[in-house]
């Protein structure tokens, strides 16, 4: 008896040390596909966050850059930076398919182009076929073939057989916010109705493949526009808010950060680095649309791990005094008396760096104020 019950007791003993390296390495095997692991120099090991970068690019040229035009070699540079650094530029049905399964590969990168310049065609697609990248165009139909700028239905389909997506971009390029004259909400709300449903079916019925993506027209949205593209059946809904995202990323609202003509490799290696900053509220929501000029904006953040000393708010691009109170986190401004809001919609940049690192940390969402 007492024999068997010590090689019993052993054999449990045995069991849970076996369990136990088990879950240790069941628990590590899982964090990999969340983080990149990275050794520092007091061989303490960090869990480096999963950020992804999707990229907006417009027109391309062999000449200066411009805003929204960037030099073709400039480009390059830039696609040469990603795939000498080890990103992973995926498609966004990639994206899509690795947020669900909560599997991504290490330091993901999206390339989208809006609009569908010709130059698109002529400069940048030998490229991304050079480096075999793919890359998703979002596309109003009302511009392929009309002048000799724009892309025609040929070309994209070209385009398509060599890792190119198709998205809607709408069909006139329109803000989906903006009434025109004499327009009541009915006419309002049928025509953006049309603008988002219609492009959808002309690109599906062009392209002969369903499309998924939907880039909002200079950004601006609201909950009543959302809900419009959620009912038209896309899969992912894109802004330019100019923040990236993490593994948690809402496939309702994803960020893209726009690449000026003019930038350079320093600034666009930065915007690769950005971190997502984290905050437990923004007031007003995102989305919102409101008639007070005078509305308070903010967030409460958070992230125990940012300097203080470096915290941004801006409207647009322009910074703002605003107020941080170290009790509740909350970081505020408020337009004074004399100086109410202007007419028009914002993107709200909250920003700061971490204590121990070099990295930006950045939340951004869009109002309006009509």
């Amino acid at each position: 008896m007492w024999p068997n019950l010590k090689i019993s007791f052993f054999l449990i003993i045995k069991n849970k040390s076996l369990l136990l390296i088990f879950i240790s390495s069941l628990f590590l095997f899982t964090s990999m596909f969340y983080y990149n692991v990275y050794q520092i120099n007091n061989n303490i090991v960090y869990a480096e966050e999963t950020i992804i970068s999707v990229l907006t690019y417009h027109s391309f040229t062999k000449n200066e850059s411009t805003d929204y035009q960037i030099n073709i070699k400039e480009f390059e540079k830039q696609l040469d930076y990603l795939v000498t650094h080890n990103y992973s530029v995926i498609s966004l049905t990639e994206l899509t398919e690795g947020l669900r399964n909560g599997q991504l590969p290490p330091k993901p990168v999206i390339i989208t182009i809006d609009d569908g310049y010709k130059s698109t065609y002529t400069l940048a697609y030998p490229i991304l076929k050079k480096y075999n990248l793919p890359a998703t165009l979002f596309i109003y139909t009302d511009f392929i073939e009309k002048n000799s700028s724009s892309l025609t239905w040929e070309e994209i389909r070209e385009m398509m057989q060599n890792n190119i997506e198709i998205g809607s971009h709408t069909l006139s390029h329109c803000n989906l916010l903006r009434y025109k004259e004499n327009e009541d909400y009915d006419k309002y709300f049928s025509r953006i109705k049309r603008e988002i449903f219609l492009s959808k079916e002309i690109l599906e019925s062009k392209i002969g493949e369903k499309v998924q993506f939907f880039a909002y027209p200079y950004g601006v949205y609201s909950t009543a526009v959302q809900n419009i593209v959620i009912e038209a059946g896309y899969m992912g809904i894109l802004n330019v808010n100019g923040m990236n995202n993490s593994i948690n990323a809402n496939l309702g609202n994803l960020n893209r950060q726009i690449i000026f003509g003019n930038i350079s490799l320093e600034s666009f290696v930065k915007i690769l680095e950005q971190r997502p900053l984290a905050i437990s509220k923004i007031f007003p929501e995102d989305g919102t649309v409101s008639i007070d000029q005078y509305t308070k904006i903010g967030a409460l953040l958070s992230d125990n791990n940012i300097n203080e000393k470096t915290l941004s708010l801006k409207l647009g691009g322009a910074k703002v005094n605003f107020t941080f109170n170290p009790e509740n986190r909350e970081i505020a401004f408020t337009p004074q008396p004399h100086k109410p809001l202007i007419k028009k919609s914002y993107i709200i940049y909250i920003s700061a760096h971490d204590k121990n690192s070099n990295y930006l940390r950045q939340t951004s969402w869009v109002i309006t104020i009509q």
